[in-house]
């Protein structure tokens, strides 16, 4: 399942982006504040930000967004790892 996001042109207009960086930006907002409330782990939220992990952490860094590397992460990278 996909969600597409609608935002009136006027809104887009008012952010400080250009029309190429306007999906990106807001898909990793979104999947930086998921990961911040607990709503998903690190290794879901970078994929939902299309970042690697590296990338992912320096984006929680810049928005001051401690990394919290739990069981539960460690278990999904584990799996990840082996193709599950």
């Amino acid at each position: 399942m996909s969600i597409t996001l609608e935002v009136d042109e006027d809104v887009l207009a008012h952010l400080p982006l250009g029309p190429g960086e306007r999906e990106r930006h807001m898909r990793v907002e979104l999947a930086a504040r998921y990961y911040a409330r607990g709503w998903l782990t690190f290794g879901r939220a970078a994929t939902m930000a299309g970042l690697d992990h590296h990338g992912f952490a320096c984006e929680l860094a810049e928005r001051g967004i401690p990394r919290d590397y739990s069981l539960k992460d460690a278990l999904e990278d584990i799996a990840d790892a082996r193709g599950e």
